[in-house]
């Protein structure tokens, strides 16, 4: 059982580049040098978890600071894998400044059997401020037989803009009370992923149309995006039968929102 602290905070140097200017962190989370992103402005940091897993137990703390004009895409260099049968939970808390741009795009969560962990990811955004939120979980170690044999996963985000709620969403599984894999939840797929794309600009709209083109020529797999009832973005919702299939989907929706809000594709993230 871990305690486990990540405080990144990040700025504009004089040449417009992002710089990080402040990090504490506390085992097991480190994290990576600052890289340069190839897709555009901005920086890319991969968020490491030390002891290779999420243990029962384990409560870990992420807090990111962008400040005016700032860029960050936030990832993982690998799956994130899900262990222990007493509750873990991890708490993102970003606030992102005006005029600034963040990222988070993780690799898929894998729980293991008996899992049990609570996800909460609080953004706060200025006028100005725009973002991406990435968020795929694997129905287990579907090699291994395993397939929703943990016991919970829960999923909740929040965002606010300048103080007011325009988002709030939440997923949660449990296996034992109603089966994952029925008609009507995630059926035979079982690999799920969500994109959120949030933005100030009034383009919800075209967000969800162009999510929605990429999503419908891809075989194979099941998905759509909405605009946000709020109208500050869009959200897509991807079901597949397998991990590169969602990888795949997931990598075109976020690249169809990227073009649209910042002018570049989404990079090639280095594993």
């Amino acid at each position: 059982m871990t305690g486990g602290l990540l405080h990144l905070r990040l700025a504009c140097d004089g040449q417009g580049r992002t710089r990080l200017v402040e990090r504490r962190q506390r085992y097991p989370l480190i994290t990576t040098t600052v890289l340069p992103l190839d897709a555009g402005p901005g920086a890319l940091i991969y968020v490491q978890n030390a002891a290779g897993s999420v243990f029962g137990g384990d409560r870990l703390h992420v807090d990111v600071a962008l400040e005016a004009g700032a860029g960050l895409c936030l990832s993982t260099p690998s799956a994130t894998r899900l262990q222990g049968d007493v509750l873990s939970v991890q708490t993102i808390r970003v606030s992102v400044a005006e005029g600034a741009f963040f990222e988070s795009v993780p690799d898929v969560l894998i729980p293991h059997p008996r899992a049990l962990h609570r996800q909460c990811t609080a953004i706060e955004l200025a006028t100005g401020a725009s973002a991406i939120v990435a968020e795929t979980l694997a129905p287990g170690r579907v090699a291994r037989g395993e397939r929703h044999a943990y016991q919970a996963i829960s999923l909740r985000l929040h965002v606010d803009l300048d103080g007011h709620p325009i988002l709030r969403d939440a997923a949660t599984f449990r296996p034992g009370e109603a089966d994952p894999s029925l008609e009507g939840c995630l059926g035979t797929e079982g690999y799920v992923g969500t994109l959120f794309a949030l933005t100030q600009d009034g383009c919800h709209e075209e967000l969800a149309d162009r999510m929605n083109a990429e999503l419908a020529a891809l075989p194979g797999v099941h998905g759509g995006a909405s605009p946000l009832a709020s109208g500050h973005g869009a959200v897509a919702r991807v079901l597949a039968s397998e991990a590169p299939l969602l990888r795949q989907a997931m990598h075109l929706a976020w690249d169809a929102t990227r073009r649209c809000m910042r002018g570049h594709p989404a990079p090639r993230l280095r594993k």
